[in-house]
């Protein structure tokens, strides 16, 4: 029964601390869907390595109790301490040879107790043998896949990874104690135990956020930091007037800049949609982020309804620290929603919209491709009304650009935006009452141009436009094709993405 009980432990702990690894080894790495292959990839080295030194064991000891107590203890400390070192590494030239280490040992020292809970389960009755490595393989299995279940889905959304990381280590040493609770007295586990507590509080207590902060952005100063289930979300003061950074796992987001004058962020793109249609009613946003976009929106005239769709909550946290920005959740045209863009989109199959702008990330992040594939435009294509204007991000992406162009007859590039219609939008960027809607627009009663800003309202709606013929023609230079992205080639994570 000890030996299933040990057999389950192991694969829990084993396979929730591989989760906290992939969260801090994606985030250091700017969200690079090859993080999760590296992590796994020497997660199972070091299963595999543990394991043979765990038969070894089998083979030439008969105190296993023992020794998987020692072995635990030691894996307890390094669990504890391995993030920490990781985080005074990251920035050194080798440091995914460090990393792999740090991920190697890591799973090593725990899955050398995985050979000996087997042989310790048929130690008692050599009858029934195969019944009874049966019996602890399945502890294994149940504890291998209740893991990452409540590390993602409970741990993570209550304490921080620094604190998870405390929480698995004094699981780990507690299993330790327990193994060593047969060759030791009590008054030295006790004692043990107690240090060991100490040490683990001390970890959980101060600071909760210092693990992330560490592996965050160098030299600026963080403003707040959100972990939750979804990911984590930092911001940053601004050291230039161009309004606070918003990172989400450790990519740029946006700022928090609303002044055209200023434009760090570029919310010219935003701004001039407001210019293509004369009453767009119905207005979809996929992903808030900190709000600035959506508080321009609310801005626009003729608006009725704005529906926002955000996968991750926690941007209602940080949206807090600007009142600006969370005064826009609170206009009565406003609904927002905690969901899967592509998931909602599908369950509300009926929503027509006349304007859709989605909040993109950088296109060679993990998972990109669920924004920006034809498939998903299609979607977006399904719940737009007649003369209804497509708007998102392509940062910088081409393959984005002209997965738009098969869709749309009339999909042009705006800086980086794609802006797409069945209408040839730009005719409007020139028409006489342009410059006149964008100087009429208000923000919370005051207008968002201030007098005399004529030059700089022609300037964003005269801005050059390109056809996807044109940049085509650029990237020929570079014998470079530009391709259609699906939800199946992710050409924009692995083909044309960033590499670790």
């Amino acid at each position: 029964m000890l030996a299933c009980l040990l057999s389950f432990v192991i694969g829990f702990l084993s396979l929730s601390i591989e989760i906290l690894w992939i969260r801090i080894f994606t985030y250091a790495n700017h969200s690079l869907p090859q993080a999760f292959s590296f992590v796994l990839t020497f997660y199972l080295i070091g299963i595999a390595l543990g394991a043979a030194l765990g038969k070894r064991f089998c083979q030439s000891s008969t105190n296993l109790w023992a020794i998987s107590g020692v072995a635990l203890t030691i894996a307890s400390v390094f669990d504890l301490l391995s993030p920490w070192i990781y985080t005074e590494i990251v920035n050194l030239p080798h440091q995914l040879i460090g990393s792999a280490l740090l991920i190697l040992i890591s799973s090593l020292l725990k899955a050398i107790v995985f050979p000996i809970a087997h042989h310790l389960g048929t130690l008692d009755n050599k009858r029934n043998i195969g019944q009874k490595i049966s019996k602890v393989y399945v502890s294994n299995i149940f504890g291998s896949t209740l893991g990452p279940l409540v590390m993602g889905f409970v741990l993570l959304s209550f304490f921080t990874t620094q604190q998870c990381f405390a929480i698995c280590a004094a699981m780990v040493f507690m299993t330790g104690m327990l193994c060593l609770s047969t060759q030791i007295r009590a008054a030295y586990l006790i004692l043990c135990s107690a240090c060991a507590i100490y040490v683990l509080f001390t970890a959980w207590a101060i600071n909760p956020n210092l693990l992330i902060a560490s592996l965050s952005a160098r030299g600026m100063k963080i403003h707040r930091i959100v972990e939750n289930q979804y990911g984590v979300i930092t911001t940053y003061f601004a050291s230039d007037k161009g309004g606070d950074i918003v990172t989400g796992g450790n990519v740029y987001d946006g700022r928090t800049n609303l002044d055209p004058i200023i434009n760090s962020n570029k919310i010219n793109r935003v701004i001039i949609l407001s210019a293509l249609q004369e009453h767009p009613a119905n207005i979809l946003l996929v992903g808030l982020s900190i709000g600035t976009w959506l508080k321009l929106i609310n801005t626009f005239p003729g608006v009725k309804n704005i529906d926002v769709v955000e996968i991750n909550p926690g941007y209602l946290q940080a949206i807090k620290d600007y009142p600006d920005h969370a005064s826009a959740l609170s206009d009565p045209r406003v609904k927002l929603y905690i969901d899967d863009g592509r998931r909602w989109l599908k369950m509300h199959s009926d929503k027509k919209y006349d304007l859709i702008i989605m909040n993109t990330t950088h296109y060679w992040r993990a998972y990109s491709s669920n924004l920006l594939s034809r498939e998903f435009v299609s979607i977006l294509r399904q719940h737009m009304n007649k003369n209804a204007v497509l708007s998102y991000n392509t940062t910088d992406s081409p393959d984005a650009f002209k997965t738009a162009t098969t869709l749309f007859k009339h999909a042009y590039l705006y800086q980086n935006f794609v802006i797409a219609a069945d209408f040839d939008w730009r005719i409007k960027l020139h028409e006489k009452n342009a410059e006149n809607k964008l100087a009429k627009l208000q923000l919370n009663g005051k207008r968002l141009f201030p007098t005399n800003s004529e030059s700089l309202i022609r300037s964003f709606l005269q801005h050059q436009t390109y056809a996807i013929s044109e940049i085509e023609r650029i990237y020929s230079y570079f014998d470079r094709d530009i391709k259609i992205i699906t939800d199946r080639n992710l050409l924009t994570e692995y083909k044309y993405g960033k590499n670790l």
